[in-house]
Parts: C-alpha cells; structure tokens; sequence
C-alpha cells in the first residue's frame, strides 16, 4: 500500500528532519498494511538528503511489490562489503536466498546479517534499517536479537542510527526500548505490547495506552524520548 503523503504529514517529517540527529535510534510499530513501510521510506531519505549512508536488512525468500517499488534505485548486496565507496549511499541487504529453502535462507540471512552488523558497529555512521524485527529477533526466526540489542545500545557512540519496523512492541527485545529518541506507535491494546510501551523512558504509560487504542489503522503516534514534547499523531495521507 502506498500513500501521498498529506500537508500535515510533510510539515511532521520537515520537523523531524530538524532535531533527528545522527546516533538517534527510531522504531517503528504497526499492524500490517497500516503504512510502516512508507513511513520508514520517509525517515531514510531524510537520512540521505542530509548527506547519510542507508542499508536496509531485508528479511524476503523472494523479491516481493513492496521491495521493488520502495527501493526504486537502491543497489542490492548480497554480501556487506567492508570498503563501500562513497557513493554507496542506498543498499539493500539482501542475501542471495532465491531458490534455497527455508533452512538454508535464514541461515543464510543469520550469517550475513550477523557479519554486516559487526563491519557496521566498527565505522558506525550508517543508517541500519531493519524492515523486519521480529523474523530478525526471535528465537524460531534468525535469532539475533541480542545482537540487535547491542547494537542499539552501543553504535550511537559512533554515530550509528538504528531503525526498526516490527508489527508489534512485545516482538522486540526490551533493550532496544532503553535506547530510543523517537518511537512511530500504530495501533496496538494486547497487554504484552502495552506493558513494553510503558518502558519508554520518561513517558506516562497510561496516557499513551489510552492514546494508541485510540488510533486509526493507519494512524501512528509519534512519541519523541528524552523530551517533554507532547506525543501527536501521524496519518500520512493527513
């Protein structure tokens, strides 16, 4: 699902863009089809107009609509590269996976990933987009969620910048909620996906409940860590 991106909505992204440092973690939370991809298309062009490197970790056993209209011009590697020139600013991370099974793939994925994580966390200064946190995180899937963890808790020091995408809260580890500046909260009232909000640092975890039930399926609430700006909403077509 693709949307135009309203008035309201570019004002919200050209006031991020003023105060989004790089080091500054995001995650971003939704069901599906509720515009996460989009909006994460978003934060990584304000990343790149700003003069930043962006890689996205993509977690498909085949190319799928949403990767090839999305990432329009990206370069794929297969394999992270430890010297990327300069002008290897977009990238999709995407394992050679076509045509292997399931067991093979994410093995293959745990290793690559796991491999451009550790290049990545040396030089920092990249932008990591993970485009699927619980595949990344859990135990059934790729199992890297420690490694995530760290990464989060560590790379800001070089001026790394994770971005997470992940369906719901409770499908991250809790470390990396310890380390956000901005949160993108869709629609979420399951106990567990609360309960994991509520450790956002300096947030009223009853007020934000009560104003994330309240979204749209399409609606996001913007939570900026580490201030006393009020949470306000984002709808991208608004």
């Amino acid at each position: 699902m693709t949307f135009k991106l309203g008035p309201v909505t570019q004002s919200q992204f050209q006031r991020l863009a003023l105060t989004w440092n790089q080091g500054d973690h995001v995650l971003v939370t939704g069901p599906t089809n509720s515009g996460k991809t989009e909006l994460v298309r978003q934060l990584d062009e304000i990343r790149i107009q700003r003069g930043g490197h962006v890689v996205c970790f993509v977690c498909k056993l085949q190319p799928d609509p949403t990767i090839l209209s999305s990432y329009k011009g990206w370069t794929r590697w297969v394999s992270w590269k430890k010297h990327p020139a300069v002008h290897e600013n977009k990238i999709l991370l995407y394992p050679k996976v076509e045509g292997l099974n399931m067991r093979e793939a994410t093995a293959l994925m745990k290793y690559e990933f796991a491999k451009a994580m550790d290049e990545i966390s040396k030089v920092g200064r990249w932008t990591v987009h993970i485009d699927e946190g619980l595949f990344v995180c859990s135990p059934s899937y790729l199992n890297l969620g420690n490694e995530l963890g760290m990464m989060y808790a560590l790379i800001r020091s070089a001026k790394g910048t994770m971005i997470t995408l992940a369906q719901r809260p409770s499908h991250l580890p809790l470390s990396i909620y310890a380390n956000l500046s901005h949160a993108f909260i869709g629609r979420a009232s399951e106990r567990a996906d609360l309960k994991r909000l509520a450790d956002l640092d300096g947030v009223n975890s009853r007020e934000l409940a009560e104003v994330i039930k309240a979204n749209g399926l399409h609606d996001f609430t913007w939570v900026k860590l580490g201030t006393e700006v009020k949470p306000e909403q984002v709808n991208l077509a608004r």
